[in-house]
């Protein structure tokens, strides 16, 4: 077996990773995902199925909430307990060797692990020669702290080691880019694995794996690997475990937003089939009802099963356009061959509700973003609470983001800790810090952002009128007692121009009316 083998976990969850991913990414992700995200509809062509896609409109709910989470993480700065000497605050201040202090580095992680519930942080150290002196060695750096994303922890195992269950093996994909000395404006990428386990005697090892360039038939390696290296602590002892720390539990969680993923494509959807439904029905048809199409008479070349080249007459259709429209012929023939005498020249118009059904459908598909974007979050308060009930509350920390929150401040302090012992900080020092990400989400601030969301939303045209009202009463923007109605009769008489981006007094006549709904936004 070879050591790029994915577990079946990582297959099984990687589906999930990459759609919220895409999703996070916005419009040009999800197009590029095709057929992925947008089956094609049945008889489509290619160029059909292209101009479907590019009529589809991509909310982006699900950046936007991912946004919204990791914003009331990092609402209040992190607190760092424990005395931080100038030594600590040295490596702090670069924890990937690279320059990134030690908030910058939570930020970027608990950003990527929003997305998928999953990664990992490896402490590592410099490899440095020995018979160096102090000095000398300190050009090398130290310990320092890498984050792998969920995709590039491709096997782990756990086993029970010293009475403790332990991680036993870990492969990584740690693809290697390095200069081209053939060209200097470019760079050749090695695919690699970094591989994290035990020898017979229960030492920690790594050995890096890279792909044989120089493969030239089934008996060579795939994949060639480093002499093994094992890490030392700093009282020249072996590592009796792997320093690696999976983040935010030891196995892969569901991501918070992978419900919205789903909602969001399938709001995507149904954008494609509104839209498609407009452009089909937006500009009437013009169709011959038994009438054949005018045709004229074409010469064209073609060879025989000789290969000789021969020229024959053919019948083509002509094109025929009123405005916009192409004819479309409908022959009913007799019997004996003969047209129908009933020939009717008409325009085709759409009637029934077809697209108005659509239009509830992605209301219900936003409001479901909206909830799910809320319950990531916690549950939303109902009501006056008594001061016990708010004290309860409080204390729950907000549900889901909280306890992501709390599992990631715990990896990351585990992780600077390591890394500390490992840099000559004194062991009670390193113990003694510790790293808290903000658990205390105000409610409110969370409905200012969904309220500020949906408001863009409305302003340009993506979310109707009667959703906009429920999210501001919602939130005690309006009377309680305000009525729908109400509110309709309020922005009727409140002496300004049409609201919106083009302005949505015109659709206060029937609420049912499929030409009002001639636009995803203009509807009442």
């Amino acid at each position: 077996m070879p050591v790029n083998t994915q577990s079946q976990e990582y297959l099984s969850k990687l589906k999930q990773w990459s759609t919220v991913r895409d999703c996070v990414e916005g419009q040009l992700a999800i197009q590029e995902g095709g057929v992925k995200y947008l089956p094609r509809l049945s008889g489509q062509t290619q160029a059909e199925y292209v101009a479907y896609q590019n009529r589809a409109v991509f909310f982006d709910g699900t950046s936007r909430t991912a946004e919204g989470l990791h914003g009331h993480i990092f609402a209040k700065d992190p607190v760092q307990a424990g005395k931080i000497t100038n030594a600590i605050r040295k490596h702090l201040d670069n924890v990937d060797n690279a320059g990134t202090n030690i908030d910058e580095f939570a930020s970027n992680i608990t950003w990527d692990a929003i997305q998928t519930g999953f990664g990992g942080i490896l402490v590592d150290h410099a490899n440095v020669p020995e018979g160096l002196s102090k000095a000398e060695a300190e050009k090398y750096g130290g310990a320092f702290l890498i984050w792998y994303a969920a995709e590039s922890i491709i096997k782990y195992r756990h086993s029970f080691l010293d009475g403790a269950k332990k991680l036993k093996l870990v492969i990584l994909r740690e693809d290697i880019e390095e200069e081209n000395p053939e060209d200097e404006f470019e760079t050749i990428v090695t695919e690699a694995y970094r591989v994290l386990a035990f020898d017979n005697n229960n030492r920690y090892y790594q050995r890096v794996f890279k792909k044989n360039k120089n493969k030239v038939n089934s008996t060579n390696e795939k994949f060639i690997p480093d002499e093994p290296v094992y890490p030392k602590m700093k009282d020249g002892k072996y590592f009796n475990f792997i320093p690696f720390y999976t983040c935010p539990g030891e196995l892969p969680e569901k991501s918070m937003l992978l419900g919205l993923a789903f909602e969001n494509i399938g709001h995507y959807q149904k954008t494609a089939e509104y839209e498609n439904g407009l452009f089909l029905t937006s500009f009437a048809t013009p169709i011959a009802v038994n009438m054949d199409a005018p045709t004229k008479k074409v010469k064209k070349t073609i060879k025989d099963k000789d290969g000789n080249e021969i020229i024959k007459e053919a019948i083509e259709p002509i094109t025929q356009t009123m405005g916009g429209g192409v004819f479309k012929f409908f022959c009913q023939r007799n019997p004996d061959g003969t047209i129908a005498p009933d020939v009717d020249v008409k325009f085709l118009e759409f009637t029934g509700a077809g697209i108005g059904e659509i239009l509830k459908a992605l209301n219900g598909c936003l409001d479901r973003m909206a909830k799910l974007g809320i319950q990531a979050i916690g549950a939303e308060k109902k009501g006056v609470e008594t001061a016990e009930v708010a004290k309860i509350h409080r204390a729950s920390e907000s549900g889901v983001l909280g306890a992501f929150a709390r599992s990631m401040s715990s990896k990351i302090t585990d992780a600077g800790r390591l890394m500390l012992k490992w840099n000559q900080i004194p062991d009670e020092l390193a113990e003694a810090w510790s790293y808290q990400l903000n658990t205390d989400y105000n409610y409110s601030v969370l409905a200012t952002q969904i309220l500020a969301i949906m408001h863009t939303a409305r302003q340009t045209d993506e979310i109707p009128r009667s959703v906009w009202f429920t999210a501001l009463k919602k939130h005690g923007m309006v009377p309680e007692s305000m009525t729908y109605d109400e509110f309709i009769k309020e922005i009727m008489t409140d002496n300004t121009r049409g609201h919106g981006t083009h302005g949505d007094t015109d659709d206060l006549d029937d609420d049912n009316s499929d030409t009002n709904n001639n636009r995803i936004g203009n509807r009442a």
